[in-house]
C-alpha cells in the first residue's frame, strides 16, 4: 500500500511540475520592462531561464505579507549569450540599494554568481534554488555553451562561487526536469526542506514558499519584523527601570521607619522614667516639711 501511494505521489508531483513550467513558459511570453521602483525594494527575486515575472506573483505576494518590498530582476527568459545576459542583470544590479538580499531561481543562480564585482558588493545575501551549478545538459541542445553541463567557463568560475557572501544554496539540481524521486540524490538532501519537489514547484507550491520564507525571517528578517523586535525590547526594559525604582522605593521606606523608630523609644525612656521618680522625691519632701509645721 505504501509503494502505491509513494507512485502516486510521485506522479502527482511530476505532474505538476510540468504545469508549472508551462506556466513559467507562458509568463516569459508575456513582455514586461524594467521596473521603475528597483531602488525602493529590500529583497529581490532573479528571474530563471524561460520564466518571467509573473511566474513569481505568489513568491511576491508571501514576502509582502512578511513585510518585505520585493521586487524583480529579471534575466532574458531566453537567450543565447551568457555573457550578454549577465551585462543585462549587472545593469539593473545598478540601481537596487547596497545590502540587499537576492533570491535566484535555477539559471537565474547562475547568472548572479558570475555577476562582476560592483554588483557582487551590493548583495548581503543570496538565496539560490534549484540552480544547476555545475551546468545543465540542456544547454547542450540549445546554443548556449557557456552554461552546458561541464563547461570550462563555469569551471573557470567555480571557486568564484564560494567567495560570495552570505550565500545559501537550497535545492541545488543537477537539471530543470527531473522525476522527483531523484532529487535527493541531486540536492544532497538539501531540497528535502521542502514538501513538494520540484525546480519550478518551488517558488509556485504554499508548502514550499512557507518553507522559503521561515528561512528568510529566522536569516534576514524585514525592517518591519526588525522595528517590532526593537520596540518589544524597549518595552521590557522600561517594565524592568520601572520595577527597580519601586523595589528601591519600597526599601528606602522602610529603612526611615525602622530608623525613626528607636529614635522615638529612647526619647520616651528619657521624658517618661525620671519623672515619676522627680515626683515622688517632691512629694516626700512635702510630706516631711508638713509634719515639721505641725510639730
Amino acid at each position: 500500500m505504501k509503494k502505491i501511494i509513494s507512485i502516486v505521489r510521485t506522479f502527482f508531483y511530476l505532474l505538476s511540475e510540468i504545469l508549472e513550467f508551462f506556466v513559467s513558459l507562458i509568463s516569459s511570453l508575456i513582455p514586461s520592462g524594467v521596473d521603475p521602483n528597483l531602488s525602493r525594494g529590500d529583497i529581490y527575486v532573479v528571474t530563471g531561464f524561460l520564466s518571467g515575472p509573473f511566474f513569481y506573483s505568489k513568491l511576491c505576494k508571501a514576502l509582502q505579507l512578511k513585510g518585505y518590498q520585493p521586487r524583480i530582476l529579471k534575466i532574458p527568459p531566453f537567450f543565447l549569450n551568457t555573457k550578454n545576459a549577465i551585462e543585462k542583470l549587472a545593469n539593473q544590479m545598478d540601481l537596487i540599494p547596497p545590502k540587499s538580499v537576492l533570491i535566484a531561481h535555477n539559471t537565474g543562480g547562475l547568472l548572479t554568481l558570475l555577476l562582476p564585482d560592483r554588483s557582487r558588493q551590493k548583495i548581503r545575501g543570496l538565496v539560490t534554488l534549484g540552480t544547476p551549478f555545475r551546468g545543465s545538459h540542456l544547454f547542450s541542445v540549445l546554443p548556449v555553451s557557456g552554461l552546458r553541463y561541464g563547461s570550462s567557463y563555469l569551471q573557470e568560475f567555480f571557486k568564484t562561487f564560494l567567495f560570495m557572501d552570505r550565500f545559501h544554496p537550497l535545492a541545488p539540481f543537477k537539471e530543470f526536469v527531473f522525476f522527483p524521486a531523484s532529487s535527493s540524490i541531486y540536492g544532497e538532501e538539501r531540497d528535502l526542506w521542502f514538501d513538494i519537489p520540484g525546480n519550478y514547484n518551488q517558488v509556485r507550491k504554499g508548502e514550499n514558499i512557507r518553507t522559503i520564507l521561515e528561512f528568510l525571517v529566522f536569516h534576514y528578517p524585514s525592517a518591519a519584523v526588525r522595528e517590532s523586535k526593537k520596540a518589544v525590547s524597549i518595552l521590557s526594559e522600561s517594565g524592568k527601570k520601572q520595577k527597580s525604582k519601586g523595589s528601591s522605593r519600597k526599601t528606602g521606606f522602610t529603612k526611615k521607619s525602622n530608623s525613626q523608630k528607636p529614635i522615638v523609644k529612647s526619647k520616651k525612656k528619657i521624658i517618661s522614667k525620671p519623672t515619676p521618680k522627680n515626683s515622688k522625691i517632691v512629694s516626700k519632701k512635702s510630706v516631711a516639711k508638713k509634719k515639721k509645721t505641725r510639730r
